[in-house]
């Protein structure tokens, strides 16, 4: 039996890459309105305002509450509007920039700036998950993996902007307008996307899409029952989630630990973590890029990409164990192509796998799902990594790793099956 999903789409290609391209924007000015945190919080330590501890705590405080909003919003994105949804989260995430940039400059106390960052977490948290919704549904169909993939350069380009921007602020200007120059852009961004979702919304053309388990067969516009559980147990989506946590924990150690390693391993100078600091923001970049390659010119299946992917950063770790040691510039290369792989399992995952769900109309909950346990991932990696690294020695620490990416590789096999006659459906 199948289900009719009612679904408003485009139909022109060239309005889908308009779209895009507003979709791209969006997802790059999150980044400018997040990670300014980050770029002044030297700032914020030394001139007193916050102690070390308490300046790490608002952080985390925008990673728990973005974690756990995921999974919320992800939901709530599936069944409202997802152009309001975008213009209600950039204003929401703008207040919060303008609040702090005030907090700052009055100098509030501390339970403020964790109040006023985790409100800015709850907001960016439902970005992402409604624009894969509007990708896998919105998009034209011949568009959506392409966009998907994509999609995840506006990491790169957001990091890289927002990291140029606070540079430059804080070299001309004080360093609290680090906070109100997003806030301003962020505002922007959202009248710009209330402004032109009205014509991408006129643009669109009902059509309905038949999906599996349904009791209805003839009548057309059935509102969609959003079934979770149904599809996530016939993709193999919850085994799915072993494979995300354990490559998630990988990714981020080798992201926020490799300038150290390199430090302890080779005593490496200071200018050799500005060069890790600029490789991982590009690597998204190549890593969509070689991800959307794989996917659609030779394996033509995500799961068997992924497995592809992760055993290619298998071998690379055991270079990294062997001829890495020896060597600082082939250490380097090793941990940026391993970032890059990494990087390409991070886009099917998270930019691709959840538009095959958009026929059931539960894209963006499932975005929010995964994206969740990646986050889980990420907040034990840092701990756990330094926790290794401190007892155990780095050739342990990348052992570890290794068994994490061996386990993520047998369950993305074992996944391949069940996920081909899911998207067969």
């Amino acid at each position: 039996m199948k289900r009719q999903l009612s679904v408003c789409a485009l139909t022109e290609l060239r309005d889908g890459r308009r779209l895009f391209l507003l979709c791209f924007v969006v997802y790059c000015s999150v980044y400018i309105g997040r990670l300014n945190l980050a770029a002044v919080i030297t700032e914020i330590t030394t001139t007193g305002i916050l102690e070390k501890d308490s300046a790490g705590l608002i952080s985390t405080a925008f990673f728990v509450v973005y974690a756990a909003g995921q999974l919320v919003n992800g939901f709530v994105s599936d069944r409202m509007s997802p152009f309001f949804l975008i213009a209600s989260s950039l204003g929401l995430s703008a207040a919060a920039n303008l609040v702090m940039f005030f907090a700052m400059y009055t100098g509030a106390p501390f339970w403020c700036y964790m109040l006023i960052w985790a409100a800015n977490g709850v907001a960016q948290s439902a970005i992402y998950p409604t624009l894969i919704r509007i990708i896998s549904t919105v998009m034209p169909e011949q568009m959506q993996i392409t966009a998907g993939a994509n999609l995840f350069a506006s990491t790169a380009v957001g990091t890289m902007t927002s990291n140029l921007l606070c540079s430059a602020i804080m070299k001309y200007w004080s360093w609290q307008f680090c906070f109100l120059v997003p806030a301003l852009w962020l505002g922007l961004v959202a009248m710009c996307w209330i402004v032109f979702s009205r014509f991408f919304s006129a643009k669109c053309v009902s059509r309905v899409e038949y999906t599996p388990n349904s009791r209805e067969s003839g009548k057309a516009s059935v509102k969609p029952k959003h079934d979770l559980i149904g599809p996530m147990v016939m993709s193999g989506a919850f085994v799915m989630m072993i494979s995300i946590g354990a490559f998630s924990i990988v990714k981020e150690s080798i992201t926020v630990w490799s300038p150290t390693l390199l430090t302890e391993i080779f005593s490496a100078e200071p200018s050799f973590t500005v060069a890790i600091s600029t490789v991982i923001p590009l690597a998204a970049i190549f890593g969509a890029m070689i991800a959307r390659f794989i996917l659609m010119n030779w394996l033509h299946d995500e799961m068997k990409s992924i497995s592809f992917l992760y055993v290619l950063v298998g071998i690379g770790l055991v270079l990294v164990l062997t001829a890495g040691m020896h060597s600082i510039w082939t250490m380097l290369v090793l941990l940026a192509v391993i970032i890059v792989l990494l990087t390409g399992i991070n886009t099917l995952f998270m930019g691709i796998i959840p538009l095959r769900f958009g026929r059931y109309g539960i894209a963006s909950t499932i975005t929010g799902v995964l994206n969740s346990i990646s986050a889980i991932g990420n907040g034990v990696a840092a701990y756990l990594t330094g926790l290794m690294a401190q007892s155990g020695g780095w050739n342990r620490t990348i052992v570890f790793w290794l068994v994490l990416v061996g386990v993520a590789l047998l369950v993305s096999l074992l996944l391949i099956r069940r996920w081909m006659r899911f998207k067969q459906m």
